[in-house]
């Protein structure tokens, strides 16, 4: 069994979203100071790094990220790898789809984010989670609009993964969030697990 974490390490120097607070790790108490143990505050926006966009993020009094369902967060992934497009992707660079598919997308980062179109494709095609590398999911004149069709279906949104290291193909998928209440999104650890591993396989859909 191979296990890829494809999360980001959360640490102040690291790229954020703009306007999103920076994360502050600050010790409280320390074994140097002369305290018996460690204990540090931290300090991060609800979308730091790899994070979840439950329908809370666009839509007052919808659900937060400690009132999602796991289900769409564990499963089997198709990672499909559209880093040679460097542009936003629409349906026909998609190809087919399955209900209630998770989706992971590598290349958003290098430009390869979805359009509305693309995002309304999902929709119609049912799919349950759709992840991307990048630190949001649209393009950059459709960003709002992809986000606000895609929680409006009830699709959970994963974004800033890292998938840099992983090729494309089939996985076993979990992403956790912090299950904090009434959050409009959760940073995540997100790891993958080769899809061939036995045991995973009672827990496919």
């Amino acid at each position: 069994m191979k296990i890829f974490d494809i999360s980001k390490t959360i640490s102040p120097d690291m790229e954020i979203y703009p306007k999103d607070p920076a994360p502050v790790l600050t010790r409280v108490l320390g074994l140097e100071q002369g305290d018996l143990y460690n204990v540090s505050k931290l300090q991060l926006g609800t979308h730091t790094g790899t994070h979840v966009d439950p329908p809370l993020h666009l839509f007052s009094g919808e659900v937060g990220v400690s009132e999602m369902p796991l289900e769409p967060l564990v499963g089997s992934a198709r990672l499909i790898d559209m880093s040679g497009i460097r542009r936003p992707i629409e349906p026909d660079d998609i190809g087919k789809l399955h209900a209630e598919e998770i989706l992971l997308i590598k290349g958003a980062n290098d430009g390869a984010c979805l359009t509305a179109l693309c995002a309304q494709y999902f929709v119609d095609n049912n799919i349950r989670t759709i992840g991307v590398d990048a630190l949001s999911i649209g393009a950059p004149d459709e960003e709002y609009k992809v986000h606000h069709i895609l929680l409006h279906a009830g699709i959970i949104i994963i974004e800033g993964l890292e998938l840099c290291d992983v090729e494309a193909g089939n996985f076993f998928f979990i992403c956790l969030p912090l299950k904090i209440a009434n959050a409009d999104g959760g940073p995540a650890r997100a790891i993958l697990i080769n899809d061939r591993y036995p045991a995973l396989a009672e827990y496919q859909h």
